[in-house]
């Protein structure tokens, strides 16, 4: 009985290590970010052309949790693209609406909401609010987020460079069964 105490000690304080040693194993995606940023060139923008990327954006995504999503998210994006969502990265449309396949199975009640939209040159920063419910291990949880997506667009309107910047810490993880527990125990100064 001793042992398997000691055993369950020692797993619980090695567990942190672990989970940050396996963090640095992972390329880190501010490479990617940058080299595509500086190499995606959308065309230039003016207010008028970043409030409707704005609009277009979230009102697809008003339609995630439904069957017209994948179909109204994927005519927003070229073939060829760079977009990071802060939990994937993805470099073509086939592989982006795969997944996009999958989220739309796990959420419902989705509401996206312009908050504003702005632009620098070929950059239009799209600032939102998604509520939504989102179901993982048979439990449905309410969640809700705010973010901002830098996006570049091609002459067709199309999206061809995509980068979200939001807090999943807040925004997912600490809402999941179980994720949020362990989370909450990792970095409990977070609240």
């Amino acid at each position: 009985m001793m042992r398997l105490v000691k055993t369950l000690i020692a797993t619980a304080l090695s567990l942190p290590l672990l989970l940050l040693a396996g963090c640095k194993s992972i390329p880190s995606y501010s490479d990617d970010y940058a080299q595509s940023r500086n190499g995606i060139q959308g065309i230039a923008l003016d207010q008028a052309k970043a409030q409707d990327i704005g609009l277009r954006f979230t009102s697809a995504f008003n339609t995630l949790g439904t069957p017209e999503f994948v179909e109204n998210a994927g005519a927003l994006y070229a073939d060829q693209l760079f977009i990071n969502d802060t939990l994937s990265q993805f470099s073509s449309r086939q592989n982006l609406l795969e997944h996009f396949q999958g989220m739309n199975k796990r959420v419902s009640k989705v509401s996206v909401k312009l908050l504003n939209a702005s632009y620098h040159q070929d950059s239009a920063y799209v600032h939102w609010h998604m509520a939504y419910d989102f179901k993982l291990f048979g439990t449905t949880r309410s969640m809700d987020s705010y973010g901002i997506s830098e996006i570049k667009i091609n002459e067709n309107n199309k999206i061809i460079f995509q980068q979200d910047f939001w807090d999943p810490a807040n925004g997912l993880y600490r809402s999941l069964p179980y994720v949020g527990g362990v989370y909450s125990w990792l970095l409990p100064f977070k609240k």
